[in-house]
């Protein structure tokens, strides 16, 4: 019968918080609470969570507040409405032109929540089933709970889903990082002793997530450096080729100079230098070009971009390395020049 409602009861409970509270080298737990509600903007369905953490849970993830205020006491004991919002739900739930969203309201199915604060986790982190700070509505726990208890409503055609789930996510602060290892096990070995009938938790320990990190970051670099490496290889190509054509338009000019009492040094350098300031040059124009597009992007879509000094030095010293490596052989073309063979030619 499609009228009837299905309970659905699995995950963490509270008790399993509680005991993890009483284990060695354990601080703190922060608890998040996914709500299932969907997030629509008109008639679509966005890839956005409304979820009910408690005061930690920004701090614990290294979360941010770039406008407004985040979620206090108060609001807590008061049961207030609000919410703070990531960082891309701004930006998928208003236009680009709106720079101050607090004090708006978000409708979701029934219930409004007043935005407080816009929130930005800067290293994206992403829960497995949840997603990334940037993407959620967070709403005070006590709030969630006096809108909806311990069970959660999902609408699908004529019945609801109950859903019976006091946590979906536990963040675990260790008193030294040293024994993470060893904590780990624990609490591992008390969650496959208490959930043994279905397995319905999982664990993440941040080592492991640093380390996958670091891999796919390797990864990133070396594709961003061979697709940077074969730019400069065929700009220091076309560089090169620009050159030698140089070199023969102005034969009269170098035999004229050889003919002078001018040293196959001097020619040597003078071609090295005309190389190294156009490589130079074009290094500068893409040095501005990149800080333009880096403004343009912060100001229209509000990503915050960081950029240092020794980069933009860096940029133009490889583009002069790139000079000298590449008009070498027209350089060298150009001093190797016959005067008397080149003026007769003239």
């Amino acid at each position: 019968d499609s009228s009837k409602s299905s309970v659905i009861d699995y995950g963490l409970k509270k008790e399993d918080k509680q005991h993890i509270l009483q284990m060695d080298n354990v601080n703190n737990v922060t608890e998040l609470r996914n709500s299932r509600k969907k997030v629509m903007k008109g008639t679509m369905r966005l890839d956005l969570k409304l979820v009910a953490g408690d005061l930690n849970f920004l701090n614990e993830t290294r979360t941010k507040i770039i406008q407004g205020r985040g979620l206090t006491q108060i609001d807590e004991d008061k049961q207030a409405s609000v919410c703070v919002i990531g960082k891309n739900v701004k930006r998928q739930l208003f236009n680009l032109g709106e720079k101050n969203v607090i004090g708006k309201d978000i409708s979701i199915e029934r219930d409004a929540f007043t935005i407080v604060g816009v929130a930005e986790n800067a290293s994206e982190t992403n829960f497995e089933g949840i997603g990334s700070p940037n993407d959620m509505i967070i709403i005070p726990r006590k709030t969630a709970d006096a809108l909806w208890g311990d069970s959660l409503y999902v609408w699908e055609g004529r019945s609801p889903t109950i859903f019976k789930v006091d946590h979906d996510l536990l963040i675990v602060q260790v008193a030294d990082i040293e024994y993470i290892d060893y904590t780990a096990k624990r609490i591992e070995a008390y969650l496959e002793k208490m959930h043994n009938q279905v397995k319905d938790w999982g664990m993440t320990v941040p080592l492991d997530l640093l380390r996958q990190r670091e891999a796919t970051q390797n990864v990133f670099t070396i594709v961003m450096s061979s697709i940077a490496g074969i730019s400069l290889l065929v700009g220091g190509i076309g560089i090169m080729n620009i050159m030698l054509a140089n070199v023969y338009e102005r034969r009269k000019e170098i035999g004229t100079r050889r003919a002078l009492g001018a040293q196959k040094r001097d020619i040597l350098i003078q071609f090295l230098l005309e190389t190294m300031f156009l490589t130079i040059s074009g290094g500068m124009i893409g040095v501005l070009t990149g800080l333009g597009l880096t403004q343009a992007i912060t100001y229209y879509v509000e990503w915050p971009v960081l950029y240092s000094l020794w980069s933009i030095v860096l940029a133009l010293v490889i583009s002069a390395i790139v000079g000298i490596v590449f008009g070498t052989y027209p350089a060298w073309q150009a001093a190797n020049q016959n005067p008397i063979q080149v003026l007769r030619s003239e």
